[in-house]
């Protein structure tokens, strides 16, 4: 028995090529007779040879799957289309832009009707006091309401002479602090300070005159 001279195994005296590692036998080269053990597998005529398992850790060989009918084999057919989103999502916005237009028409109008029926009347008593303090006759005078007692009691000028000028610098902060608004008519309740430290409380009632806010009387509560 011989030995192969590349991997060491035993082999046939006439082979001419190692059956183990197919390395060229010496018999072969010096020209002897013998012929190589034929290979296994199909080409052979023999059983095919199973292939070894794959090692640990080696990524499987995906499934290899039938196609669908009408497509050759080796034609991977095209992924179907994707759903087509419905449109709730669309009317789920409109019906929130509705909403939300609502809410703001609302808050628009409670704004507007704020304004109008109590921040005017205060506005209209902080112009009257502020115009007093300051000694502007003319504008306290056309701030009071037409039907007023103070205007039946008094002519401009004996006004501006016996109420606006003695009041002038006297007042030294005020605040309204209530107001209360009942169809045309409004009470404004202002706290004064003057500067001789004297505070009080005055009562001011208002007419409302074609739309516009005017002082009718007043008095200290």
């Amino acid at each position: 028995m011989a030995f192969c001279s590349k991997c060491g195994k035993q082999v046939s005296d006439n082979a001419g090529f190692c059956p183990f590692c197919g390395a060229t036998l010496p018999a072969a080269a010096a020209g002897g007779s013998g012929t190589p053990p034929p290979t296994s597998g199909p080409s052979a005529g023999g059983p095919a040879t199973p292939s070894p398992p794959a090692p640990p850790g080696s990524p499987a060989a995906p499934p290899q799957t039938a196609p669908p009918p009408g497509y050759p084999a080796g034609v991977v057919p095209p992924a179907p289309p994707a759903p087509k989103k419905g449109k709730g999502w669309k009317i789920a916005l409109v019906l929130i832009l509705v909403v939300l237009l609502i809410i703001g028409a609302a808050v628009a109008v409670v704004a507007i009707f704020v304004v109008k029926t109590v921040k005017a009347p205060i506005d209209v008593t902080n112009n009257y006091i502020e115009a007093i303090n300051e000694g502007n006759a003319s504008e306290v005078w056309s701030l009071l309401d037409s039907d007023s007692p103070l205007r039946q009691q008094y002519t401009q000028s004996s006004f501006e002479q016996e109420v606006v000028n003695p009041s002038v610098g006297e007042l030294r902060t005020w605040n309204a602090n209530e107001v209360n608004v009942t169809n045309n008519k409004a009470r404004v309740e202002v706290d004064m300070e003057f500067t001789d430290g004297t505070e009080f409380t005055v009562s001011f009632d208002l007419r409302k005159d074609n739309g516009d806010w005017r002082v009718y009387d007043y008095d200290t509560l």
